[in-house]
């Protein structure tokens, strides 16, 4: 049986019947008449997004006394008697919210944040990092921004608020500094990659062909140095200050980088239509989360392409 039987369409008022064509919000989940929905242009239950509030099924009183529900001791939500985890934030049910030297209290009327969040107040395996999965940055709820990001996301929530909340885009990210234009790859983050894989391939051209006329003159190939040689020796050597002042701008702003990403992505995602939130869930799934086969190849392809080109820029 259709699980909106009992439902009726927000816009024109009228039961859903068996097999009907209907499309659900993806932003509370209300279900609307296909029609309904694309002649309206957006949810009709649109008021209730600023407010955080999700449409529920509508249920009588006798399915609500066979169905008892348990209030989860870390975010309130409500659970069935019978849920091992919560649903909304993904703790334990059966005992006290979790608590201890580094593990902050549930929240108790403050923020959940103070200026920073600490990497010691994270909750182990809470992929919200202790955020209202509920809570919105940028128009876009914490719980899809978790889902698009995928591992790590504790990490990247925590700096997003930062962000958000005191305007300034710096932040260190090691990965980015050590890794590159691989981290961004490996983010998804195709343009911004692509962009400097570009810019250090051609800071690295100097050097490279500093290298091959070093080769080339002691494996007496070549008689002697040619009279550029010392230019493009100072030229290598100004590329390398370059590429490392690039490596330490990448390292401060990659979060913010990767943030307006995010938040970019997941707003073209939520002006599609879907059937329903599984849907909307697996979109935010395959057009997030990382892409380690990518950087593999590319890197393959790199160096092919290094051997094949730097012999020519000796000629």
């Amino acid at each position: 049986m259709n699980k909106y039987s009992n439902a009726t369409c927000p816009v024109c008022g009228k039961p859903f019947s068996e097999n009907e064509d209907i499309v659900v919000c993806p932003d509370c989940g209300a279900p609307h008449h296909r029609a309904c929905y694309q002649s309206l242009g957006h949810c009709a239950l649109i008021a209730n997004h600023a407010l955080g509030k999700s449409w529920e099924p509508p249920v009588d009183s006798d399915s609500e006394q066979d169905s008892p529900e348990v209030k989860c001791p870390r975010c309130g939500a409500k659970n069935p008697e019978d849920g091992i985890f919560c649903s909304n934030c993904g703790s334990r049910l059966n005992g006290q919210a979790q608590t201890g030297p580094g593990i902050p209290p549930p929240f108790q009327n403050q923020a959940p944040f103070g200026s920073e969040m600490p990497s010691y107040g994270i909750p182990y395996g809470d992929p919200y990092g202790g955020t209202n999965p509920d809570e919105e940055i940028d128009g876009v709820k914490v719980r899809d921004l978790s889902q698009f990001i995928g591992s790590n996301s504790a990490y990247f929530l925590s700096n997003f608020l930062r962000i958000k909340r005191s305007g300034r885009p710096i932040s260190f990210n090691f990965s980015a500094l050590f890794f590159g234009w691989k981290y961004f790859l490996y983010r998804k983050m195709y343009g911004v990659s692509f962009l400097i894989l570009i810019v250090n391939t051609l800071l690295s051209i100097p050097s490279a062909i500093c290298l091959y006329e070093d080769l080339a003159v002691s494996a007496g190939l070549l008689s002697g140095y040619s009279s550029g040689f010392n230019a493009m020796l100072l030229a290598a050597q100004i590329c390398s200050i370059v590429s490392a002042m690039l490596s330490m701008a990448l390292c401060l702003f990659c979060n913010w980088l990767y943030y307006r990403h995010c938040i970019g992505k997941i707003k073209k995602i939520q002006n599609e239509v879907f059937v329903s939130p599984q849907e909307y869930s697996a979109a935010l799934t395959k057009k997030g989360r990382t892409n380690l086969v990518a950087i593999c190849f590319l890197m393959m392809a790199y160096v092919a392409f290094c051997m094949i080109l730097m012999p020519y820029l000796m000629i």
